[in-house]
């Protein structure tokens, strides 16, 4: 599930109803703010959890990109091993990851502990292979059940139109509640070179260069110069 980084953004009230095109290499990703403010008791059984203070930076950056190439995760590509290494070492900063009963390493979570005792789920996915087999949901438990027994007010995460169809089920059967809807533009991280072209493929991809030269055909086409 991709769950990006970020506090929730001012409201804007002046939009209008419609249709906006955006320049090719620029992505629109509808967002849903989601929070629970108590745990959900019989979620599932949790997966163990192990947190990592000092992630080996090449392991690191291997699993993000395998869990989270699929839905455009690029953070840790444009991230230095000091960079890293300088963000867990904020004790803020949590990372772990999920094994099932036989030791295999079957996903992470990453949250971040606010000060205002708030707890932000930031990224949280399963290996691609390991995606429709009740690991998630197991995850997901294990990371909530470390999360709440540091007594924040709330839990609380975004998502994305990038993702899975379903995870906004996902995260409503795990206790958690929309309570805002938005959205994202950014840069395409394929066209950027942080992530390969061929990465999600379910999300098309129009580089700079031929959206100009269909625009120009569009013109012609109108006649213009």
């Amino acid at each position: 599930m991709q769950v990006t980084e970020g506090t929730l953004p001012a409201e804007i009230t002046d939009l209008t109803v419609g249709y906006r095109r955006l320049p090719a290499g620029k992505l629109a990703n509808a967002v849903t703010w989601m929070e629970a403010r108590a745990p959900l008791l019989g979620l599932a059984r949790p997966l163990a959890i192990k947190r990592i203070t000092t992630p080996d930076c090449a392991s690191y950056r291997a699993i993000f990109r395998e869990i989270g190439a699929p839905w455009l995760w690029d953070r840790v590509s444009e991230m230095s091993d000091a960079e890293i290494m300088a963000h867990f070492a904020d004790p803020r900063q949590h990372l772990y990851y999920g094994h099932d009963e036989t030791g295999a390493h079957i996903g992470m979570v990453e949250f971040f502990v606010a000060d205002s005792n708030e707890i932000e789920i930031t990224y949280f996915g399963l290996f691609p292979s390991l995606t429709g087999r009740g690991f998630g949901k197991r995850l997901m438990a294990g990371a909530l059940d470390l999360a709440w027994r540091l007594n924040p007010s709330r839990i609380w995460l975004h998502t994305s139109s990038f993702d899975h169809h379903s995870v906004i089920g996902f995260y409503g059967a795990c206790g958690f509640v929309p309570f805002a809807t938005g959205f994202e533009i950014i840069d395409d991280p394929r066209i950027k070179g942080t992530l390969p072209r061929d990465a999600a493929p379910q999300i098309p991809l129009l580089d700079m260069e031929r959206g100009a030269q269909s625009e120009n055909v569009a013109r012609r086409r109108a006649g213009k110069p």
